[in-house]
């Protein structure tokens, strides 16, 4: 006699190749997610990039114009012996005249302070200020009381919360 094969069931054909089929979904879905998460990495890298080349490009200017201020303040401190306010009065007569300095000379709380910006960005500026010192007693002409960046422009909120179309 002759004894009859099994036939394998429908059921477990199935069901590895619904297995197979489910693992290649997966992988393809992981494969998607890791290539979207990759690709928000790499376009943040690279905004990152940019600002800091636009911020290292402004700092770079900002120190030219600190070097044209410090020259400035030599000149007018090696221009021939004077009293404090004589030098303050030079100081502010230099400022108003040269044009290669693009900043402001003013007093805050009885100290002369030099202030001017520098565009980052079409978002943010660095702004920097100095005090100046008396020479007699410091060995600088300056001190740096700020150096950051800001924001340029005003900033503005939406508190609008846009759930329902109103009709």
């Amino acid at each position: 006699m002759k004894k009859e094969k099994k036939q394998a069931s429908f059921t477990a054909i199935g069901s590895s190749s619904l297995l197979v089929v489910f693992l290649v979904l997966c992988l393809t879905t992981f494969a998607i997610l890791s290539l979207s998460s990759a690709k928000s990495d790499y376009s943040f890298s690279e905004r990152m990039a940019e600002h800091k080349s636009n911020y290292y490009e402004a700092s770079s200017h900002a120190e030219d114009i600190l070097a044209d201020i410090d020259r400035l303040l030599e000149q007018t401190y090696k221009s021939g012996p004077m009293d404090r306010q004589a030098y303050l009065d030079a100081l502010s007569l230099a400022f108003i005249t040269s044009s290669s300095t693009p900043c402001s000379f003013s007093t805050q709380s009885g100290e002369p302070v030099i202030s001017y910006q520098v565009q980052v960005d079409d978002r943010q500026s660095l702004f920097v200020e100095l005090k100046v010192t008396d020479p007699s007693e410091s060995p600088n002409y300056y001190e740096i009381l700020t150096w950051k960046t800001s924001p340029s422009g005003q900033w503005e909120s939406d508190d609008t919360l846009n759930l329902m179309p109103m009709t």
